[in-house]
């Protein structure tokens, strides 16, 4: 495992899956009920099968990347969750207070800072 990859390259494969993975656990312990009233106010579907789906992508896919076990298929299944947690839950062109909307903006450049992360790993 990390045979063929510097101490860099190492640790920050890590910071990206305990990215994952530590988050993961935050909100399925103590933000289910947060994040599905968040889904149903945007009129998502299912909102309980919905998060729960994203929280085994999320597990999976850090779990695959922590492990060096099919990196690209781990790096790839985050890169789908990223998209879509972005889509749902930064729709910052629907927030009128100034100071919201930068954080959903913000968020979503950090977003795309992980995916580029994600992207290098693959």
């Amino acid at each position: 495992m990390y045979a063929d990859k510097t101490a860099l390259h190492v640790a920050g494969q890590l910071l990206i899956a305990l990215l994952f993975l530590g988050t993961g656990v935050m909100n399925a312990l103590w933000k289910q009920q947060q994040h599905v009233d968040r889904m149903v106010d945007a009129g998502v579907p299912y909102p309980w099968f919905i998060l729960w789906c994203g929280f085994v992508l999320q597990f999976v896919g850090g779990a695959m990347v922590a492990l060096e076990w099919n990196v690209r298929l781990g790096a790839a299944i985050l890169i789908v969750f990223t998209i879509v947690a972005s889509i749902i839950f930064h729709r910052y062109w629907l927030v009128e207070d100034p100071l919201r909307r930068h954080f959903h903006v913000s968020n979503l450049y950090g977003n795309g800072a992980v995916i580029g992360g994600l992207l290098l790993l693959m």
